[in-house]
């Protein structure tokens, strides 16, 4: 055997969230450091008998940990598929319900808002991937996980739960994307390979917004007045949070890859799955710690 036996421990970590940092270069590990341990009963290990051992910290991989939510969000509301499929198609249709006059607006919509592509070119293509759109609100907030990683976390569940739910409806709905029933309209880039109905990223944008300004109740040039439903919000709330979950999500009519009715119908999803999930006991105390990391706000 030779006297260096080399372990490649190639460990990638991406640093995600927008924390500013950079990315850990790869590890390269020998298993020299083990062979100079003395092995000797008791002296290689923590010095704390079981089951006194410190457990994992707390604030372990956000993306990751958010499943833990989802299983809290499933659990607190059976039957939310159905209820929040009748609330995306109050007072709206998906795609294949609409008459030949309704699909002729609709198309229209979209080739009157791709001629803002030039303008949005940037942002559309960072928004495509759900990371990218939810970066926005990073950037408006600051938000390091290092500091807020309770609003991290929230995100990071907003977005989980957003997508879970948004994928059952789709495939239920299972309408087609807007190219493939106009010809005339070229998205700005690949349709994603899933169905068009309820659009996920209004879905994801909007329960982001929600979740977070309930946090800060004092967010400059903020309403928040409580979501309505079954009826779409009335008033509307105002301020840069809802603002920018606007602008991400009609930037994908702009990309010629959603319908109108996609929107409106992911709003209205979002409001819905946002009043459940003030009501599930763990994502409640997860945003009274977003609330103190934000003081300033509240």
């Amino acid at each position: 055997m030779p006297a260096l036996n080399y372990n490649y421990n190639y460990n990638y970590s991406v640093v995600t969230g927008g924390s500013g940092g950079s990315s850990s270069r790869p590890r390269f590990d020998t298993d020299v450091y083990s062979r100079l341990t003395n092995t000797t009963p008791g002296h290689f290990v923590v010095p704390v008998p079981a089951p006194n051992y410190p457990l994992f910290p707390s604030s372990w991989d956000a993306d990751l940990q958010s499943y833990m939510y989802l299983d809290d969000f499933l659990h607190g509301n059976p039957g939310w598929r159905a209820k929040y499929a009748a609330v995306a198609t109050i007072n709206r249709k998906p795609p294949q319900n609409l008459t030949q006059a309704e699909m002729n607006d609709q198309a229209l919509w979209i080739l009157q808002m791709a001629l803002e592509r030039e303008d949005r070119f940037s942002e559309v293509i960072d928004q495509d991937d759900g990371e990218g759109a939810m970066n926005y609100f990073v950037g408006m907030l600051r938000i390091d996980p290092s500091n807020n990683p309770a609003t991290n976390l929230l995100m990071r569940v907003a977005r989980r739960v957003g997508e879970h739910i948004v994928m059952c409806l789709k495939g239920d709905f299972r309408s087609p994307r807007p190219s493939e029933l106009c010809p005339a309209i070229e998205p700005m880039l690949d349709p994603p390979r899933t169905p068009s109905f309820p659009a996920g990223h209004a879905v994801q944008s909007y329960l982001i917004a929600y979740l977070l300004a309930y946090c800060m109740p004092k967010f400059p040039q903020q309403t928040t007045p409580l979501p309505q439903q079954p009826q779409y919000p009335n008033p509307r709330p105002r301020g840069l949070l809802f603002d920018l979950a606007e602008r991400i999500s009609v930037n994908r009519i702009v990309a010629g890859v959603h319908y109108p009715t996609d929107i409106e119908a992911g709003e209205a999803v979002a409001i819905a799955c946002f009043n459940d999930l003030t009501q599930v006991p763990s994502i409640h105390n997860l945003q009274q710690a977003v609330r103190g990391e934000f003081p300033q706000y509240n």
